[in-house]
């Protein structure tokens, strides 16, 4: 009975695993992201009035190492990329922080990619596909026997 009930929980963390790393892929060549506003450092504490937060957007191609392209910077809560290129690509966002005592201070937070496996940050990773469709066939008339 041991056996069995391990074999089964076995089954049911692959299956958990597996889908945890499942990227819904949308097919565009433009796409607005979004995301919740960032009112706190990395222990839990508000931010001083006068800091200001700001996020930066990034694309990288899937599977790409590093921080990819720099698509914008914005103090909205959402942004609209436009990849630069074919193919099949992830969005990255920071949040950066300008503490009011010190503006010319940057304060970045860590990378957070949209096929991120952390649920609570990226509750469906998704991504990108951008291909151009083909031209139309030319010449296209009926063949005679």
């Amino acid at each position: 009975m041991k056996k069995i009930l391990v074999l089964i929980f076995s089954f049911l963390l692959i299956g958990f695993a597996g889908t945890a790393q499942a990227i819904d892929w949308t097919v565009a060549n433009q796409a607005t992201v979004a995301w919740d506003a960032v009112t706190q450092n990395v222990d839990g504490e508000l931010f001083p009035a006068g800091d200001v937060i700001s996020y930066r957007i990034y694309v990288k191609k899937n599977g790409a190492a590093g921080d990819g392209i720099l698509a914008g910077e914005t103090k909205a809560l959402e942004f609209t990329i436009t990849f630069p290129t074919e193919g099949k690509w992830l969005a990255g966002a920071k949040a950066i922080r300008k503490p009011a005592d010190n503006p010319e201070e940057i304060i970045e937070s860590e990378m957070l990619w949209s096929d991120s496996d952390d649920i609570i940050h990226v509750p469906i990773p998704f991504g990108f596909m951008f291909y151009k469709p083909p031209k139309s066939a030319g010449g296209f008339g009926k063949k005679n026997p």
